[in-house]
C-alpha cells in the first residue's frame, strides 16, 4: 500500500514518466460524444507524447527553481563550514537536519548546539529545536544568520544548474526539432535523449541520495543510469520512426504544410 501513501512524498520524475505515458494513451483514445456515444478525436499516441514533451520543460524548470527554494536535492560541497568560498556558491542551513550534514570540528559543534538550545522547548530534540532556529531564519532574523554563516557548507547550486539545462537548454532543443514537419514520435524521441544527457552532466554536481546502500556505481548515480537507460530508449525509439514508421508526417509550426 505504500505506492498510493502520497502524503508521504512524492515520486521522482522518471518514475513519474509512467504516468505521463498512461495519461498520452488515455488522452490519445478522444472521447465519446453525448449524443449516440461514438468516439471521436483520436489521434496517434507518439503526437500526444511530442505535445506533453513540448510543455514539459517549463514545468521541469519550475519544478528546479522549487528544489532551490526549498533546500532540496543539494550541490557537492565547495567549501565546508568557516572556509573561503567562491561567490556563485550557495548555503543551505538545512543540510543539518538531512543525509549530507557536514562535519564539524568541537568548537563549531558546540555553537550549533547552542544556536538550537536558544529556541527548544522543554522535551524539544535538536531537529525541533533547530527547525525553530530556522524559522526565525525565514523571518528575517540577523542574528541567526550571523551566527550560521560560518557552520553551513558551500555547495554547487545544482538545482540553478538543472533549472537552465531542463528548462531552457532542453526547450530550446525541442522547439527548434518541432519547428519542422516530422513523423509523429520524433519530438517525443528527442526528449528522452536530450533531457537523459542533460541530466547525466548536471548531476555531476549534484550529491547522490544518501540512503542508498551503493550510491554510486562505476562512477555514476542511480538518477544518472536511469538517465542513461532513457537515452538508450529515445535514440532506439527515434531509430525505429525513421526506419520503419509508415506514419504520415505532421506539420511543425514554423512550416505547418508540405512546400
Amino acid at each position: 500500500w505504500g505506492l498510493l501513501e502520497l502524503h508521504r512524498g512524492g515520486m521522482a520524475s522518471h518514475g513519474g514518466m509512467i504516468g505521463v505515458v498512461i495519461a498520452a494513451w488515455w488522452i490519445s483514445r478522444g472521447w465519446r460524444t453525448a449524443t449516440d456515444g461514438t468516439r471521436v478525436g483520436r489521434v496517434p499516441v507518439p503526437h500526444v507524447f511530442d505535445v506533453c514533451a513540448l510543455l514539459t520543460p517549463a514545468g521541469l524548470m519550475l519544478g528546479r527553481l522549487a528544489n532551490f527554494v526549498n533546500g532540496e536535492l543539494l550541490g557537492k560541497v565547495v567549501a565546508p563550514p568557516g572556509t573561503p568560498a567562491p561567490w556563485w556558491a550557495v548555503k543551505f542551513p538545512q543540510e543539518h537536519l538531512g543525509d549530507h550534514a557536514p562535519q564539524l570540528d568541537a568548537a563549531q559543534q558546540a555553537a550549533l548546539v547552542r544556536l538550537a538550545d536558544r529556541f527548544a522547548l522543554p522535551g524539544d530534540d535538536f531537529e525541533t529545536a533547530y527547525s525553530r532556529a530556522l524559522a526565525s531564519l525565514r523571518a528575517g532574523s540577523q542574528d541567526v544568520a550571523r551566527t550560521l554563516e560560518p557552520l553551513v557548507s558551500a555547495r554547487h547550486p545544482s538545482q540553478l544548474y538543472q533549472a537552465f539545462a531542463e528548462g531552457i537548454v532542453l526547450g530550446l532543443v525541442l522547439w527548434l526539432i518541432a519547428r519542422r514537419r516530422r513523423r509523429p514520435g520524433v519530438v517525443g524521441a528527442w526528449f528522452l535523449i536530450t533531457y537523459g544527457v542533460l541530466r547525466v552532466a548536471t548531476e555531476f554536481w549534484r550529491l547522490p541520495d544518501a540512503h542508498l546502500q551503493v550510491q554510486r556505481i562505476a562512477g555514476l548515480s542511480r538518477g544518472q543510469w536511469l538517465s542513461v537507460l532513457m537515452v538508450v530508449i529515445g535514440a532506439a525509439w527515434l531509430a525505429w520512426i525513421v526506419r520503419r514508421s509508415k506514419a504520415l508526417p505532421m506539420g511543425g509550426w514554423a512550416r505547418p504544410h508540405a512546400t
